[in-house]
């Protein structure tokens, strides 16, 4: 009997019904391109239809992805934008000139789909994949940017062939997947490297860029390092000095200069295909505002911000932008998953005036239990939130940790 969809409801019921990786880990994860291959195929192999960029990558995907967004909408041309996880909307992982796509376009695509639904019962996110391909091909976009959900090789987004790869970062997150090594995760990582499509890569320490390179070499594609470019921080402004180009920027986290970077040379690396402009590239990175969620100022009049920070190499980044603030009283607020947390990442969060950790919903979520007691956190989920929060306004807070701490925090600023 197929699902029948009339209504956003109809499809926010269906998509709850699917195994989510927030909730249940690998287990909710489907490491074979096979199915959403067929699927695909059905509809008519929608991904083949529009020009793309790939990206992974263990962090700054997501802010590269945005970027280069911005970037090419500012030089006029029509973007498609496919990002994950979403904060607080599904229809954030499909965009059209930096829009969410529209309720009625979701369930327009669900009914069309009801029967093979069934047939084919994809994962959560392989159907996020498959109803971008399928938006971008009937909005006639003229280039999409696409986001990889985990790894690269196994990835549902890599039945695309793209213009152009990019590996922002390689460090430790998902080693149950993606194996224990930088070596192994950069091998995931390569496996979206198609045969002479040019690939861009950011910080990326030695073991993992002689892994990507080598991959790089056998399919004969061309290899850019965002390091050429020289990229500095400083007090909101970038500089790449290679290009000698200075941009005054809304960013506070200094690892986003490797992003504006790799932003800059993925126009440069398309440039004949897709021509940017030196001017279209500075005013789209000067008035960028910043990504949902990534050091983002979450409430309006207090110092408290939100950056999802769910590995070790993010969590140091975010606390080491938060060094650079001033307020005396420095507050860490945590929400994450019991596969993420470590000593390594509770060590960080020692030289905070307070520490607090909020325990997530789902089967992955970590809880007190398993954070050791000498490290003197305090639950915030006994009852006490309104009190924590309005003893903290005077206080510089970090919310920070999975992104799907995102949305309950941002309800949490609704009452203060």
């Amino acid at each position: 009997m197929p699902n029948e969809f009339r209504h956003i409801k109809d499809v926010e019921r269906y998509l709850n019904s699917l195994p989510k990786f927030s909730t249940f880990g690998v287990k909710a994860a489907n490491f074979s391109l096979k199915k959403v291959k067929d699927f695909l195929h059905e509809l008519g192999n929608p991904h083949k239809k529009f020009p793309s960029i790939h990206v992974a990558g263990t962090n700054g995907k997501g802010t590269v992805c945005h970027l280069l967004e911005a970037t090419y909408r500012h030089a006029g041309y029509k973007t498609g934008l496919f990002t994950s996880p979403h904060l607080i909307s599904f229809s954030e992982r499909f965009r059209i000139q930096g829009k969410p796509v529209s309720d009625n376009k979701l369930v327009a695509f669900f009914a069309q789909v009801s029967t093979l639904l069934n047939l084919y019962k994809l994962t959560y996110f392989e159907l996020s994949t498959v109803i971008a391909f399928t938006l971008f091909e009937d909005e006639h976009i003229d280039i999409a940017i696409i986001e990889t959900g985990l790894g690269g090789r196994l990835d549902a987004t890599n039945v695309l062939l793209p213009e152009l790869c990019i590996i922002t970062s390689i460090s430790y997150d998902h080693t149950d997947i993606l194996g224990e090594d930088l070596a192994s995760i950069a091998l995931e990582k390569a496996g979206i490297i198609k045969k002479k499509v040019p690939c861009i890569v950011g910080n990326i320490p030695v073991d993992a860029y002689r892994v990507i390179a080598e991959r790089a070499n056998r399919q004969k594609a061309p290899l850019f390092e965002a390091k050429q470019l020289q990229p500095s921080f400083s007090k909101n402004n970038i500089i790449l000095k290679k290009p000698n180009i200075a941009l005054k920027t809304s960013f506070i986290e200094q690892v986003n200069a490797w992003n504006v970077a790799m932003t800059y040379q993925s126009t440069q690396c398309l440039r004949d295909q897709f021509s940017v402009s030196k001017q279209n590239f500075i005013t789209a990175i000067q008035e960028f505002p910043g990504v949902p969620g990534r050091f983002e100022q979450i409430h309006s009049t207090h110092a408290w911000y939100f950056s999802g920070s769910h590995n070790l190499e993010a969590i140091k980044s975010t606390i080491n932008t938060v060094k650079t603030l001033k307020n005396n009283r420095k507050v860490i607020v945590m929400g994450m998953m019991k596969d993420k947390i470590s000593k390594e990442i509770l060590n960080q969060t020692l030289d905070f005036y307070d520490r607090y950790f909020y325990k997530l919903e789902g089967k992955r979520a970590a809880s007190m239990v398993d954070i050791p007691p000498h490290f003197n956190m305090k639950s915030i989920n006994n009852g006490n939130l309104e009190y924590i929060l309005s003893e903290l306004k005077t206080s510089l807070v970090i919310f920070t940790g999975s992104f799907y701490f995102y949305s309950i925090v941002k309800e949490w600023m609704s009452r203060i």
